[in-house]
């Protein structure tokens, strides 16, 4: 292989070019010395997850997912294409390049779904799960916020940050299925991602037992209400919120304080560049700052 070819690879291990990379096509067999993070299906967080970092492909899908699905409707609903799920499949647990404007949302929440499903005992853990089917039935709402608190700020480090990626894309998708006409609520959302997170729901035979399909019903409850108070009540903790906006770039506010940690680049060179500059994000700043107040006195910007 090539200088140039292997430069192409090396750059392409880095996160920021993960999805727009490509392999170097002069071979029939193509090796690749320079592989990303493999996302193995059927293996705990841990093996997934090293050192406690969600593997880059695995973002790069959920990141997609958080910026294109709130405008697309019955995302996580319909199902993907079953040709394109499993060469996606196929790349991300070989290590391979992927470029996600190949794979439609639908595909990439139907692997996604698929991922969450293989995790040996479910992403939160029979015990998890248990206490989650124990707190869904209390009739305090803060001992409920307090205990599920609890629960997340006690998981793994990388659990803690799937967790709050997916619930903050399930939330940006239900504040807006009414005004994008997507269907997609959170209890829409509630009904399509229980199995895959709370695997006591799914029946292990054929048929399904009357006690899963109860079991479903609470699941989609539990589902339901963690994506209604994602951002109204502290159910991740600040840390995990702040991770939340500064991987996907958004602002939000919990508990009546906004939380926006992304950071601006540099200021550039030379008088024109930072008057624009400055004009640029001084608007930024007053939009922001309009949108707090339309907030607090209850209008829509």
């Amino acid at each position: 292989m090539s200088t140039w070819a292997e430069r192409v690879h090396r750059r392409a291990a880095d996160f920021s070019s993960v999805v727009t990379s490509c392999g170097h096509p002069g071979s029939s067999a193509p090796t690749y010395p320079y592989r990303l993070e493999k996302v193995k299906f059927g293996v705990s967080l841990d093996e997934v997850c090293k050192n406690d970092n969600i593997p880059g492909p695995l973002l790069v899908l959920i990141l997609k997912l958080n910026k294109e699905s709130p405008n697309r409707r019955d995302v996580f609903r319909a199902p993907g294409h079953q040709g394109a799920m499993k060469k996606l499949i196929h790349f991300l647990q070989a290590g391979r390049l992927v470029n996600v404007d190949n794979y439609s949302v639908y595909t990439i929440a139907s692997v996604l779904k698929k991922f969450l499903r293989k995790i040996p005992n479910g992403i939160f853990g029979r015990s998890g799960e248990n206490e989650l089917f124990a707190i869904i039935e209390l009739s305090n709402e803060a001992e409920q916020n307090e205990r599920l608190h609890k629960l997340f700020t006690s998981l793994p480090k990388y659990t803690q940050h799937l967790l709050v990626l997916l619930f903050g894309t399930f939330r940006v998708i239900a504040s807006n299925a009414d005004h994008a006409g997507t269907g997609m609520t959170s209890e829409a959302l509630g009904v399509s991602v229980a199995p895959s997170f709370f695997q006591s729901c799914v029946s292990d035979g054929k048929t399904a037992r009357m006690e899963d399909v109860l079991k479903f019903k609470v699941a989609t409850k539990i589902m339901k209400y963690i994506i209604d108070k994602f951002a109204t009540h502290d159910l991740f903790g600040r840390d995990n919120y702040e991770y939340y906006a500064r991987v996907t770039g958004r602002i939000l506010k919990v508990q009546d304080e906004w939380i926006c940690s992304f950071q601006y680049p540099p200021p550039p060179r030379g008088k024109l560049a930072q008057q624009k500059y400055a004009l640029q994000h001084s608007l930024e700043a007053e939009k922001t700052w309009l949108q707090c107040q339309c907030e607090r006195w209850g209008l829509r910007p």
